[in-house]
């Protein structure tokens, strides 16, 4: 009895569900490897290319996940804040297109 092929995700534009079965064994490979590789260069953001605005610090940056996830203080804006920078705060940072872009995830719990 025959299988019939995988279902397209819904998420997919139609050119996409419809060009890429289309396509021979070996251009779906490259096609996969580029994708992994277009995925990683997405979520494996560098140290080096962190940057900061004026008055942030960063404490850690740790790359060892699927993502980068960054730590850092920052200031609250207020001209006369004796605590500035404030945190530690989480960030996962991912590209989109040229930029990076910063998710808060909220305070860094203190360690004993």
């Amino acid at each position: 009895m025959a299988r019939d092929p995988p279902d397209a995700p819904s998420s997919l534009p139609q050119y996409l569900s419809e060009g890429v079965p289309k396509q021979d064994d070996q251009t779906l490979r490259d096609l996969q490897t580029w994708i992994d590789e277009l995925l990683k260069y997405r979520h494996d953001i560098a140290a080096e290319e962190i940057e900061t605005a004026e008055g942030e610090t960063v404490t850690d940056v740790d790359e060892s996940g699927g993502t980068t996830s960054v730590i850092k203080k920052v200031p609250c804006g207020k001209d006369a804040c004796s605590t500035c920078p404030h945190g530690p705060y989480r960030y996962e940072v991912h590209r989109e297109g040229d930029k990076l872009v910063w998710d808060y995830k909220g305070p860094v719990e203190a360690q004993d």
